[in-house]
């Protein structure tokens, strides 16, 4: 490797925030959703938006470099990467690229460095739930990033696993039922409960149904519904170690004898290359103070619950579903 390659890596890599930001400004802004299908000038869009006309030019041109937009004579254009922010996507991430942009949540990024000499975020997941129960804008916004960046993932999840086998399903930090619902419209027999904090539940109410029940209350201090099934999805990744084997317990405190525990996650490899699960492991450690984990790690935590390891179920997205048994 020639000497410049490595500091223009390196240097590429010291400045890579500034083009997660441009995302974040401009799903804040609505652009995405303000150019249509017809080329559409950096002045026409400012217009549309609120913006700048020669700030977002320049935002835009950043994007468009690296293939979020394109450029055309007429003005700017949609690719398949710009079209993701927008609101109406079937698989939309504008609410989660705002979402990562919150002052709350960029600033933890910020303080990385108090995370990584002290081993904990600036600002913990239980002071961010309560931040979030103060704001419920920015709360209706955390959710609605959680089911957009969810849409391909319960498809896979869905596909992966069969949840006919099971009556009663219960999905703890479930936000919005996004998964739960899915669960049930392929599992006609089932019926489920959503178990979430009371301002998340608030938020909620309109997914209630025959079939779908919503139950508030804090899986640290009320008791856990009974059911045959516990699906935590990204929930156990929000906590440390400690905390996480606390929701173990409490499930384990309930669980009938046949019950199941299905923690669903994005895995950190053993390989050395690049990994999701490497990236999302530090966005826990600077967001929440939680962490992301190894399949051995998964099975010691949950060894200590009082559940056994069974299996790990590949999802052709990023998640796997770790399956664990009442010991």
């Amino acid at each position: 490797m020639e000497q410049s390659e490595p500091i223009q890596f390196v240097r590429d890599l010291v400045n890579s925030h500034t083009l997660a930001r441009c995302i974040h400004v401009v799903a804040d802004l609505g652009v995405a959703d303000a150019l249509q299908d017809r080329p559409a000038t950096a002045a026409d869009l400012a217009s549309r938006t609120g913006a700048s006309s020669d700030a977002l030019n320049r935002i835009l041109r950043l994007l468009a470099a690296h293939g979020v937009f394109a450029v055309e004579p007429e003005g700017y254009v949609h690719t398949a990467a710009s079209r993701l922010l927008r609101s109406d996507h079937p698989q939309s991430l504008q609410s989660f690229a705002r979402m990562m942009g919150m002052p709350v949540i960029w600033n933890s990024f910020t303080e990385l460095g108090t995370a990584a000499k002290t081993g904990m975020p600036a600002l913990n997941w239980a002071e961010l739930v309560q931040y979030f129960s103060d704001h419920p804008e920015e709360a209706s916004l955390f959710n609605q990033a959680m089911v957009g960046k969810s849409g391909a993932v319960i498809p896979a999840v869905i596909e992966a696993y069969d949840f006919t086998q099971f009556r009663t399903v219960v999905d703890l930090g479930g936000g919005r039922g996004h998964l739960l619902r899915a669960i049930l419209q392929r599992s006609p027999s089932a019926s489920g409960i959503l178990f979430d904090l009371p301002h998340v539940i608030a938020d909620s109410q309109n997914n209630a149904s025959e079939r779908l029940r919503l139950q508030a209350g804090d899986f640290f201090v009320d008791p856990l519904p009974v059911a045959d099934v516990y699906v935590l999805m990204e929930v156990i990744h929000d906590w440390n170690d400690e905390r996480a084997a606390m929701i173990l317990a409490a499930i384990r405190r309930v669980a009938p004898r046949h019950a199941r525990v299905l923690i669903i996650e994005t895995l950190v490899s053993d390989s050395p290359g690049p990994h999701f699960g490497k990236t999302l492991d530090v966005i826990m450690l600077a967001v929440t103070g939680g962490r992301e984990r190894t399949v051995l790690e998964y099975e010691a935590l949950l060894g200590a619950a009082g559940f056994r390891f069974d299996r790990v179920v590949r999802t052709r997205s990023q998640h796997s579903l770790v399956e664990a048994v009442v010991e």
